[in-house]
């Protein structure tokens, strides 16, 4: 009986350890690597091929620390490029004032051209003068709130297709299909921002398109009212997205579907339009690639209208 119950302890003792021990031993000690040096690849798991609960934990493990490690990486990227921005910034808001004194004495020369175009470079140089500024003044990611308004939606539109170069002397025909006096409840810099990525795209996939199979370079502007809400729609005759971009389109560094980009434009106006309490969205089903943007109108409190019409 000693011998057999020595046995069957000892065969019981093996298959313990086999079984549960060695493996949650494994585990534990990779935990602790891990937790030494998070960013390491050489510190995920290796799951075996078990197929119970062990099994399963080592495998939802590895998934959890390759999503981490990812991560890590891509917080350290932003990190890196948050603080060359900002000395970026730093420097090109000083050369931008500069050029503004410049455009400042331009603007009294008497030539009809140079008064043409003296107020618009002004804008130009005062928006980004105000947008270095407010990226030092915030030094985080987040944007700076929407100083909303209604606003005309044409001169804005106007002025961006000033802005991407997009005129009557170029290869690509604009089409305005805007309804006439449309207005949007919207901070009139921030959607000029949005609109001015969504058209620079569509031109540049326009102007990288090698193939000529007949169609025509178009990149048409719609712009409507439903109710409350605005729509404005961006879409060109281009070669389209790319379905391996489509899944992270609108995410930096991941929605990139041309040579060189960024994929920042994208989320940078997917977050702006999101601020607005709209919605930036890429359409299916069309020639080339076609952008979305509703923007609904803010709330009114009927109170503060009340007291408001009773003062008045």
């Amino acid at each position: 009986s000693l011998v057999m119950t020595s046995i069957t302890a000892g065969l019981i003792y093996y298959a313990l350890h086999h079984l549960f021990v060695r493996p949650m031993r494994r585990v534990t000690a990779n935990l602790v690597a891990f937790h030494e040096n998070p960013e390491s690849t050489a510190r995920i798991i290796e799951p075996s091929k078990r197929t119970d609960e062990i099994g399963l934990a080592e495998r939802e493990l590895s998934d959890m620390q390759r999503d981490l490690v990812s991560m890590l990486h891509q917080k350290s990227h932003l990190a890196a490029l948050g603080l060359a921005v900002s000395k970026i910034n730093h420097d090109l808001r000083n050369l931008l004032a500069s050029s503004q004194l410049l455009s400042d004495q331009l603007a009294s020369v008497p030539d009809p051209r140079v008064q043409r175009f003296a107020p618009k470079l002004m804008r130009s140089l005062e928006r980004a003068i105000a947008f270095c500024q407010s990226t030092l003044s915030y030094g985080k990611a987040q944007e700076a709130p929407p100083d909303r308004r209604m606003v005309q939606v044409e001169p804005v539109v106007r002025e961006v297709r000033e802005s991407a170069g997009v005129g009557s002397d170029t290869s690509i025909e604009w089409i305005n299909a805007i309804e006439r006096g449309l207005t949007v409840d919207a901070d009139p810099d921030q959607l000029f921002r949005v609109l001015l990525n969504l058209v620079r795209n569509a031109a540049q996939a326009l102007e990288s398109e090698k193939s000529d199979l007949g169609i025509a370079r178009q990149i048409r502007f719609t712009g409507r009212r439903e109710g409350a809400v605005t729509i404005l729609e961006i879409s060109d005759t281009g070669p389209g997205i790319p379905e391996k971009a489509k899944a992270h389109l609108f995410e930096a560094f991941q929605g990139s579907s041309r040579d060189g980009g960024t994929g920042l434009g994208l989320a940078i106006a997917a977050e702006l339009i999101r601020a607005h309490g709209g919605q930036l969205n890429l359409v299916d089903g069309t020639i080339g690639a076609t952008f979305r943007i509703t923007i609904p109108d803010r709330a009114v409190e009927l109170r503060s209208l009340r007291d408001a019409r009773a003062r008045a």
